[in-house]
């Protein structure tokens, strides 16, 4: 056999083993992906029953607003069971909720979507659990940042709600104004402190506007004493960055 035919079977051997190892690769890939994609239908499963289970239980939001301490022990043992997932990726998750939109790259998604998806398994799992409604547990979310936010405006204005404060500051800006224009100052023309007391009459009007836009953001007293009692628990079980996830 000449040297020129012993070359060329040597080319084709190694063109050979080339396309066997390509093919076992993608074989493998195929089979990985493949793998993957039962793992996230799966799991995606899991998550729908025990969504439905906690959605079958009733649920209809209190008029008023006030959270039974029961339903808190309840909402907070979920956060519990949340939390102990939310650890693990704590370090991801506040690193990309600071992130711009735009910067996060395909490593970032798939990331997000694998620990979300856990976070997701572990909340619906924990609120089948305590036979939690989806429904209850947002309207939950919401009446408890909302008294954490109140209980902080309580604490600096002396007890004030939300509207109480945003109310009076305006009121105190329109009695400065008010003050300043009888005072006045030496050579002040009347043009101009008529115009302030003008000013200082739209300031009234405006501090009962704004008050009544704030009433949204105050909470029955109940709210508030059940907050104080439970505080350190439900500040524990924050959970900086779930929000951004919309959980």
């Amino acid at each position: 056999m000449g040297t020129g035919a012993k070359i060329a079977i040597g080319c084709g051997v190694a063109l050979l083993v080339g396309i066997i190892a390509f093919m076992a690769l993608v074989g493998f890939g195929a089979y990985w992906f493949k793998g993957k994609v039962n793992e996230v239908a799966a799991e995606q499963q899991r998550i729908s029953e025990f969504e439905a289970k906690a959605a079958a239980n009733s649920f209809t939001e209190p008029a008023d607003g006030v959270i039974a301490e029961d339903r808190l022990m309840k909402f907070l043992e979920i956060r519990k069971q949340v939390f102990d997932v939310y650890e693990k990726h704590k370090v991801e998750i506040e690193a990309m909720s600071h992130k711009k939109q735009g910067e996060a790259d395909f490593g970032d998604v798939r990331k997000t979507f694998a620990f979300t998806n856990e976070i997701r398994l572990a909340q619906a799992k924990a609120q089948a659990g305590v036979g939690m409604n989806p429904a209850e547990y947002q309207f939950l979310v919401t009446q408890v940042y909302k008294t954490a936010w109140a209980s902080e405006v309580a604490k600096s204005t002396g007890g004030k709600t939300a509207s109480e404060a945003t109310t009076d500051a305006a009121e105190k800006a329109a009695d400065e104004m008010e003050k300043a224009a009888e005072q006045g100052q030496e050579g002040l023309p009347a043009e101009a402190r008529e115009a302030m007391r003008e000013r200082a009459k739209e300031l009234r009007t405006q501090a009962k506007e704004a008050g009544e836009q704030m009433r949204v953001m105050d909470v029955p007293p109940q709210n508030l004493e059940l907050f104080k009692r439970h505080e350190s628990e439900i500040r524990k079980y924050a959970m900086t960055g779930l929000e951004w996830l919309a959980l």
